[in-house]
């Protein structure tokens, strides 16, 4: 998978933010519509650069990201401040026009393809700071 410019929230000017009531449309009917299924918590803070939805699915508590400025799902478990993202296949079909992103895609390291991600400077230096290892360490990150 490429990163483009942007992905990680800085030099994002020229990507469009996503809707939030649309990302809680597509969560609500997940948990409609799935047995022994609820929404917990929908997380909206402005300077991650991805809003988020705790549901309860049967007995299992997942996180649900949605990228702010891409049109990327994540499925996650939070453990020891960090995400342990997830494959849910069976999920994706309540994220309609978003690309649903496998625990594999997440995991992979940030260097292996190195060459071609356009991230700007700006990004490199925090992925540097952060010290930032995978994919899903850009793609989802909170960085200040």
């Amino acid at each position: 998978m490429r990163l483009t410019k942007g992905i990680s929230g800085f030099d994002s000017d020229h990507l469009i933010e996503q809707d939030m009531r649309s990302f809680q449309s597509m969560v609500y009917h997940l948990v409609t519509s799935e047995q022994r299924a609820k929404a917990l918590q929908f997380i909206d803070q402005p300077h991650f650069v991805y809003m988020q939805a705790m549901i309860q699915l049967e007995d299992e508590r997942l996180t649900i990201l949605h990228h702010r400025l891409m049109p990327y799902i994540a499925f996650a478990k939070f453990d020891e401040d960090r995400f342990r993202f997830l494959t849910k296949d069976h999920l994706h079909k309540y994220f309609p026009m978003r690309k649903c992103l496998t625990a594999e895609t997440l995991n992979t390291l940030l260097t292996r393809d190195k060459e071609l991600h356009s991230l700007s400077e700006v990004e490199w230096k925090y992925i540097s700071h952060f010290d930032s290892k995978t994919l899903g360490d850009v793609i989802f990150n909170y960085w200040d």
